[in-house]
Formats: C-alpha cells, sequence, structure tokens
C-alpha cells in the first residue's frame, strides 16, 4: 500500500510542479507569439494527446518532467509563413525572457503555496522543556550565561526564538538548526520563556559541534541538550504493517501492550526501547483486547540505523488520541498578509540556504550524502498525501522551489546554462558557437547523470536502511 501511495504521491507532486514550471515558458512564449508545437508532461509514448489550435497537448508515460518544443529552424522544416515565428528568430532577450519563465515561476509559486499553507494553518508540537541534559552544549552555555538557576527547579520553558527568529515547534526549532548548520555556523542563540510568561532569558553561545550536518538522522535536539517535555501516550497500537511480526501472529489496531519479555509497558516510548533492543528476537507481548488479556510470540524484524546499530521492528505504529496531544500541540494561521510574508520570508531562507548547501557541496564541506533523488521524493511525496493539506503544501512549496534553484544553474542541459549561452551573446554580440554548444551540452549530461546516480544510490542506501 504505501508503495501505491509513493506512485500516487510522486505523479501527483511532480505533474504538478512540472507542469506550473513548462507553463511558465509557454506562456511567455505566446507573449512573444513564438508558435508552441508541443507542450509535453512526462516524456516516453503519449497516453493522453490533445491537439489544440496550433500546439499539441501530451501527457508522456515516464513522469520525470516535461517540455515545450517551439518552431525552430536549426531542429526541423519551418513553413514560410511561420518564420518569423521561429524561437530561432527572436532577440536575444525575448530568448532569455522564455526560458527565464519556467524556474522563475517555480519561485513564485513556491511563495504562493508557502501563503495558503499558512493561511490554512501549520501545526506542530510545542517546544516546551523541563529541564537540559547534563553536560550538553546547552547546559555549558546556559553556565557561561549565568542562567542556570532558572532551569533548577524543574519548571517548564517554551523556546520563543533561535538565532532571533520566532519559534512556535520543534519542526521550526529544527528548521533554524538546518539554516545554521548549512550557512556554516559554530554557535548560536536560544531564548527561553517559562509557561507561566513571567520570565524570559536568551542564551548566547551554544555550540554546533556535537551536531553532523552529513548526519541527517542524527537527533540535533538531543544532542544540543534538550530535553523535550513529552505526552503520555499509552502503548496501543494504530496502524499494523501488512505482513509484518505483529499482523502475522495475529494483533489488531487498537490493541494494548501490557508487557514484553515481562518487561511492564506503560507507555509508547517503553515499547519503541524494549522492542529496539530485541532485533530478531522471539518475545513474549502480552496485551489488552476488548478487556481481555492475550498473549502472543512474536519474531521481531530488524533494520539498520545511520551509525550502523541494528534495531527491533515490530510492523506496528502507534495509536495517539487527540486529547492526549492537545496540551502539547501548536496551530499557527495567519491573515493573508502576514501570510505571504511569511510565505516570502520562507522561500528567500529556503532558496538561500540552498545555494550555500550546494556551493559547500562543491567545495567539500559538507557530503552529497545529502542529495535525495526520485525514490525519497516519492517517498516522501506518498507521506504527504497521507499525512494531509499542511504536509502536502509544504512539500509541494519546497520542491518547486527545488526545481526553480536546479533549473537556474549554469550547467547546459538546463535552463540554466541556455541562459549562461544567452547572457555571453548580449556581451559579444553574437552566439556562441555551434562546437562550445556540443562540447557544453555533453558535459552537462555527465553532470546531471552524475548527480542522478549519486541521488539514487542515496535513496537506496536510505530506504535499505529503514
Amino acid at each position: 500500500m504505501d508503495i501505491l501511495w509513493s506512485i500516487l504521491g510522486f505523479v501527483v507532486v511532480m505533474g504538478l510542479i512540472v507542469t506550473i514550471h513548462e507553463w511558465g515558458h509557454y506562456q511567455v512564449a505566446r507573449y512573444f507569439n513564438i508558435k508552441v508545437i508541443k507542450f509535453s508532461i512526462g516524456f516516453g509514448k503519449p497516453i493522453y494527446s490533445r491537439q489544440g489550435k496550433e500546439t499539441e497537448f501530451v501527457i508522456g508515460q515516464i513522469p520525470l518532467g516535461g517540455y515545450v518544443k517551439f518552431a525552430d529552424e536549426r531542429e526541423d522544416y519551418v513553413s514560410p509563413n511561420d518564420v518569423l515565428r521561429a524561437f530561432n528568430r527572436q532577440s536575444v532577450y525575448r530568448r532569455f525572457a522564455v526560458v527565464l519563465a519556467g524556474p522563475l515561476i517555480n519561485l513564485i509559486f513556491a511563495l504562493l503555496v508557502f501563503a495558503i499553507m499558512y493561511m490554512v494553518g501549520v501545526t506542530g508540537m510545542k517546544p516546551i522543556v523541563n529541564g537540559l541534559a547534563v553536560n550538553s552544549p546547552l547546559e555549558k552555555a546556559v553556565k557561561q550565561n549565568s542562567e542556570l538557576n532558572y532551569f533548577s527547579n524543574n519548571q517548564a520553558w517554551s523556546v520563543t526564538q533561535v538565532n532571533g527568529n520566532e519559534v512556535f515547534s520543534w519542526q521550526m526549532v529544527h528548521q533554524q538548526l538546518l539554516q545554521s548548520l548549512a550557512s556554516g555556523e559554530k554557535a548560536i542563540s536560544i531564548s527561553f520563556q517559562n509557561i507561566e510568561e513571567t520570565d524570559v532569558i536568551s542564551i548566547h553561545e551554544v555550540s554546533l559541534s556535537r551536531i553532523d550536518i552529513n548526519q541527517p538522522n542524527q537527533n540535533w535536539l538531543a544532542q544540543l541538550g534538550f530535553l523535550p517535555s513529552k505526552p503520555i501516550i499509552p502503548a496501543i497500537l494504530g496502524e499494523i504493517l501488512e505482513n509484518g511480526p505483529a499482523n502475522k501472529e495475529g494483533m489488531l489496531s487498537g490493541d494494548k501492550v501490557l508487557s514484553i519479555d515481562e518487561n511492564l509497558i506503560y507507555s509508547w516510548q517503553d515499547f519503541v526501547k524494549v522492542v529496539q533492543s530485541h532485533p530478531n528476537k522471539v518475545v513474549k507481548v502480552v496485551f489488552e483486547r476488548d478487556n481481555a488479556i492475550y498473549d502472543a510470540q512474536i519474531k521481531l524484524d530488524s533494520s539498520v540505523l545511520e551509525d550502523g546499530q541494528k534495531v527491533g521492528r515490530m510492523g506496528v505504529g502507534v495509536f495517539v488520541d487527540e486529547n492526549t496531544l492537545k496540551p502539547y500541540m501548536a496551530n499557527i494561521q495567519y491573515g493573508f498578509f502576514e501570510a505571504f510574508e511569511k510565505g516570502y520570508q520562507r522561500s528567500i531562507d529556503l532558496f538561500v540556504m540552498s545555494i550555500v548547501m550546494l556551493k559547500r557541496m562543491v567545495i567539500g564541506e559538507v557530503s552529497t550524502k545529502n542529495l535525495s533523488g526520485p525514490l525519497s521524493i516519492a517517498q516522501f511525496s506518498g507521506q504527504a498525501i497521507q499525512s494531509g493539506l499542511v504536509a502536502f503544501l509544504s512539500l509541494v512549496g519546497l520542491l518547486s522551489l527545488s526545481i526553480g534553484i536546479l533549473n537556474l544553474l549554469p550547467i547546459p542541459v538546463l535552463d540554466g546554462g541556455h541562459l549562461m549561452y544567452y547572457l555571453i551573446e548580449m556581451i559579444k554580440g553574437s552566439p556562441v558557437s555551434e562546437r562550445v554548444m556540443v562540447v557544453g551540452q555533453t558535459f552537462g549530461l555527465m553532470v546531471i547523470v552524475g548527480l542522478t546516480f549519486v541521488a539514487l544510490f542515496n535513496d537506496v542506501i536510505r530506504i535499505s536502511h529503514g
């Protein structure tokens, strides 16, 4: 079922983003009266085709991109009536505008999607802490700031700002950490407010030395020393993975786990801890169903984490009562104008972070393990569609922005490569030679194939490691 959701999600998300991208090329070409022969979403044999007045609209079998084909004397015969409308006959400034329109509309679309997301409302876990881990970067920074007495009475505190930026959820805290790490910062500042909202403290120079940006599965919040305040969630099973260990032994959604190998289970956290410590082992699970007690012998599966550690898996998800989570949840919703302001700021932050990360990858400061390919996109898309509108909008906005940035890179075969040629033509007054273009196309194709291979390799490693 997950595979079907992933396929559906990939087709919907990438189809939408590619359509927006090609629509940008198409509309600007029409504005300049350039003849468009074909508008295709996807490649390969058409599964749908409709002939318009002069443009054929096509959906291809392979949903990995798209293209807009113009009348062009360098590629095919152009009738005398359409010669003046051929792409190659246009001024370099018009050609530049047509090519730029694709990635530009992706960037604008991302802003609009993020704005809609903020109008709908973003939900997340409140960043509440009950204390700081001993000898952690946070505790050391607190001591240096002479604020340790504030955290010594087990009072709950909420994180309000990271590097001067407001945060309302742990996800937002994590995003700020990612931005700081991507830009190469060595330390950050964090502001706290107690739950009674009577005291506010700011902690400066919190070291990021324990966090490795090349290990995305590392628990960055724990590495910094946050001890989050968590709701006590009963160990009640939600989703049961088909053909998983629990499913094979007849366990059902709604079953409440009471013990595993005589280890009493009081919460879902207890359940996860015990299961993960028994990879590939047979365990006795005692559970409650309809006020009756049952037990089952279950052979656990296992998976390997990023650091090589093997952990046990039972193939189940957790059932969470919304009332249990409500005090810990934040829902942030903005009005029309403020939502656009927030959407614009998020777009700028992600744009800058992406460019900095690419630069650091090129010079070797950041590992290419951070690249994700189509398999990851498919998996994330399937999860986003199942998770609701906000998760879907967040992913669409991020991918649209990424596609826009990717196509602006000065790599031949991408839009950015064509824009680079046009800029050279503007400066020297004549087009680059055909030989330069052929060599550039070959080089660009090699770069894209190489990056695709690395991204796919990363996908396979990540998925195979669970």
